[in-house]
């Protein structure tokens, strides 16, 4: 059985995409995951599985949009892999609430990330951590370029959560078992 942080792009922001947790908790526990729960309104799923993380992506995605009638980006982490971004995050003195993790669906490719590169400014200094990348929006993501079109701009599309809010997702992981 393995331990699965699950985080949704573009859900409840706004008024698209809405979608109730409780109906997500209901959907998750119909596929056969177990111990499902949510943390915030914004799409962060914890469950346990048997399942292999590509075959959860697919089924989740596929459950979404037959079920609430719209497609979703999934991005599916472990805790042992949210501890390491969180452990080895390049900005450790920078606010948590503008220090983010920006979770791609797939390896960005190599313009992608010159394209970041050129977006960034030196108020937004960036890493490169495998398949995330950590940007940290030191004057706030309200005003920022880079952030307003990441997934467009690195060309695979990204959910970005903030260190506070994975530090939480980790901390429900840890105390679900």
């Amino acid at each position: 059985m393995v331990r699965y942080a699950v985080l949704l792009r573009g859900i409840n922001v706004g008024r698209a995409k809405r979608v109730a947790m409780a109906d997500l908790r209901a959907l998750l526990t119909g596929l056969g995951y177990t111990d499902v729960a949510t943390h915030i309104n914004s799409g962060n799923l914890i469950f346990d599985s048997t399942k292999k993380a590509a075959t959860v992506e697919r089924e989740i995605t596929a459950a979404i949009a037959e079920t609430f009638g719209f497609k979703i980006d999934v991005a599916v982490r472990t805790p042992a892999q949210l501890k390491k971004l969180l452990a080895d995050n390049p900005y450790p003195d920078g606010n948590p609430s503008q220090v983010t993790i920006a979770f791609l669906t797939k390896a960005a490719p190599a313009t992608g990330k010159e394209k970041v590169a050129a977006m960034a400014t030196e108020a937004e200094p960036f890493t490169f951590a495998g398949q995330d990348v950590y940007v940290h929006y030191s004057n706030g993501l309200g005003t920022s370029k880079l952030a307003e079109k990441f997934s467009a701009i690195i060309g695979v599309s990204s959910t970005v959560r903030n260190i506070n809010t994975v530090t939480k997702i980790v901390a429900l992981c840890d105390k679900r078992g």
